[in-house]
């Protein structure tokens, strides 16, 4: 639902601090993270545009380049009416490592269930993003979503995985 959202989306928009330490900031880190989950896991995907600076670059899994938070927004969106229409994303864990009080870099283990060809299906995928403090908000300027299971994958389990 879109109340669920709006947390979500608050916490994100409310994290600024100029000299903060690592945790606070890898939490708020971690909730632009919640918030993408929020979003794709709502009709319509409400507040994802709030989660790209406006010219991010997006590599999808299938190694397709999307250039700009326009462009990166639609195609989910279209995603979402098609293939992955009725899906539900899950976030396993997310890992952040801070590099200065404006850079970080964060990894999100994350996936989503969905039904194809009326069978349920999961893919899951590593997700590597910069994230930039733009105005006192963390945003996304990079993301590479990198295929770890399910429909597509075809090397077996990556290393250190079970």
């Amino acid at each position: 639902t879109t109340a669920a959202v709006i947390p979500a989306l608050a916490a994100v928009v409310s994290s600024s601090s100029a000299q903060a330490s690592p945790q606070p900031e890898e939490a708020a880190i971690r909730a632009v993270f919640d918030a993408f989950n929020a979003s794709w896991n709502t009709h319509g995907m409400p507040g994802f545009e709030r989660l790209f600076t406006p010219d991010a670059d997006f590599v999808m899994i299938t190694g397709k380049l999307l250039r700009g938070r326009d462009e990166i927004v639609a195609y989910h969106r279209d995603l979402l009416k098609g293939v992955y229409a009725g899906s539900r994303q899950f976030i396993e864990r997310v890992t952040v490592r801070v590099i200065d009080d404006r850079n970080a870099v964060a990894h999100a283990e994350w996936g989503a269930d969905f039904t194809a060809n009326g069978q349920s299906v999961r893919r899951t995928a590593m997700g590597t993003a910069t994230l930039r403090k733009v105005e006192g908000r963390w945003l996304i300027p990079t993301l590479q979503n990198t295929l770890t299971g399910g429909p597509g994958y075809a090397f077996g389990q990556p290393a250190g995985r079970p």
